[in-house]
């Protein structure tokens, strides 16, 4: 009874952070808004309220109609959606700039027989010594760029995939949890992000790669611990090696899969304290993947330094790094020229890599400390105007636009990129707005149904513990709008369970009404 109880405190204390920080996301999203350089015009009000409306039909409508559909259908259905990106693809040139530059021409560096070794000698590697994720990132890129060419198209491609599998992960996932049409009502509402579906469409970021190893982790584990009627133990072992190698690769272009694996560990201990059942079936299958995700988390300088040819960055400079940006209330905890060139000055002075990380740590120390310091006073104001900075959702169209071609023969297309702002920010903030509410409400319908005994409680547990993590561990580091899609996952989650609690209490009423007394 005590052990029962302590999780009932334990999960709603875990969901009411969640509700406090999604009514915090919705008011800083409004601001951002509001407070953005968005002309709002007739035309782009009533064009967003109808292409706003037209995706709220398609998912809704949507996961309705295939829901009661084949699995056939339901394939097919993801790639004709998929495919209408193509021609977006074909109409928008891009001309990477920034670190999608960078992965580019890194990537096509190493795929024409430049070490990087050899690149850091010549000095193409700049700073990026001291992150060794952006390194991995260009190195994932020069795998397709050694077997089909440097056309960017191959890493747009490469994109788009990971969307389509992100849909068909999200409706297995989800469908083995719950139900078929709430697996497909996930996959629509991920699938229908506007600002999502414009930067993984047309750019080479790591976010869809990111979060198709992610959702593969939940879905590797979840066959291992919920396995099918006809797997094998041998089934649940690759399954359980599956999700080991999604977690490193995932922490490899993101590291941030260390509160995934703490998220993790909390979500077994509270089943555990419900159920011993679960540790006696699980337990050392769930403890060999944590354990050897850590230890390969752990040994992570050493294995970049021997697969790259020199001495990466340790972990702690990269932290270092991005915790003094994340504390600058120069730039509000967004990027600091200041600071970066503070880095590239030290590798300039220091040309030897392993002086030159221990004085940089120093000067990101002090740096932090500076910061600090400077808060005093005005921290909360600080952290409000962070959050203001992660939600913006205007990431898709601006990152775009930064990237168009400014080829002639592209003049037209540019101007009437452009022109586009308006209409197409105010759909992103609208759309996930309405996702922030609805993730809202379903945890007010999790903390309602929290003490009675309902078999969503833990779902709505697991889903809050990610969007606490997540968010929180989002705010201390530096933060840019595009850091936020991670949050998308538990959002939709929550948004999910809060469906499947509707439709459980709809199911009862119905029953009520048609027993006789």
């Amino acid at each position: 009874m005590f052990r029962r109880g302590l999780v009932k405190i334990i999960q709603a204390f875990t969901l009411a952070v969640a509700g406090f920080l999604l009514l915090w996301m919705l008011m800083a999203n409004w601001y951002f808004e509001w407070h953005s350089s968005i002309k709002v015009t007739t035309g782009a009000v009533i064009g967003s309220v109808l292409i706003s409306s037209l995706l709220l039909l398609v998912v809704i409508g949507g996961s309705y109609w295939l829901g009661r559909q084949k699995t056939s259908w339901i394939i097919g259905s993801f790639t004709g959606l998929t495919a209408l990106k193509f021609p977006v693809v074909a109409w928008l040139k891009i001309a990477p700039t920034s670190d999608f530059w960078n992965y580019h021409t890194l990537a096509a560096f190493n795929a024409q027989g430049l070490t990087w070794q050899r690149m850091l000698e010549r000095g193409d590697l700049g700073s990026y010594v001291i992150f060794p994720h952006a390194l991995n990132i260009a190195n994932f890129f020069s795998f397709s760029t050694a077997l089909a060419g440097d056309n960017f198209f191959i890493s747009q491609f490469i994109n788009i995939s990971c969307t389509f599998l992100d849909m068909l992960l999200l409706y297995w996932l989800v469908a083995r949890w719950l139900s078929r049409r709430m697996g497909v009502l996930a996959s629509l509402i991920f699938y229908c992000i506007p600002a999502y579906w414009l930067y993984s469409t047309l750019l080479n970021g790591a976010e869809p790669l990111f979060l198709t190893c992610v959702l593969l982790t939940m879905f590797a584990l979840t066959r291992v611990v919920v396995p099918l009627p006809t797997a094998t133990t041998n089934d649940q072992w690759l399954n359980l090696v599956l999700a080991w190698v999604a977690t490193v690769v995932a922490n490899m272009v993101r590291p941030v899969m260390t509160i995934w694996l703490i998220a993790l560990v909390i979500f077994t201990l509270a089943l555990g304290l419900q159920s011993t059942k679960v540790l006696r079936q699980h337990g050392k299958k769930i403890l060999l993947y944590v354990g050897a995700t850590v230890l390969v988390m752990a040994a992570s300088t050493g294995i970049y330094s021997w697969l790259y040819g020199f001495q990466v960055a340790p972990s702690s400079v990269t932290a270092g790094y991005s915790l003094a940006i994340g504390t600058s209330n120069q730039t509000k905890g967004m990027y600091d020229p200041q600071i970066a060139s503070q880095v590239n000055r030290e590798l300039k002075v220091t040309p030897n890599l392993t002086r030159a990380y221990p004085r940089i740590a120093k000067t990101m120390q002090r740096d932090v400390q500076k910061n600090l310091t400077a808060l005093r006073g005005q921290e909360i104001p600080f952290i409000n105007q962070k959050m203001r900075g992660l939600m913006g959702e205007d990431y898709g169209y601006n990152w775009v636009l930064y990237n168009l071609s400014h080829a002639k023969s592209q003049r037209k297309t540019a101007i009437r990129w452009y022109q586009l702002k308006g209409l197409i920010t105010i759909v992103s903030y609208n759309y996930f707005q309405v996702m922030l509410v609805l993730a809202l409400g379903s945890v007010g319908l999790g903390l309602g149904v929290l003490f009675k005994k309902n078999y969503l409680n833990n779902y709505f547990f697991y889903s809050a513990l990610l969007l606490d993590g997540f968010t929180i561990s989002s705010l201390i580091m530096e933060v840019q709008g595009r850091y936020h899609v991670i949050l998308y996952l538990p959002i939709i989650f929550l948004i999910i369970c809060g469906g499947a609690a509707m439709a459980s209490w709809i199911h009862s009423k119905q029953l009520n009404r048609t027993t006789p007394d």
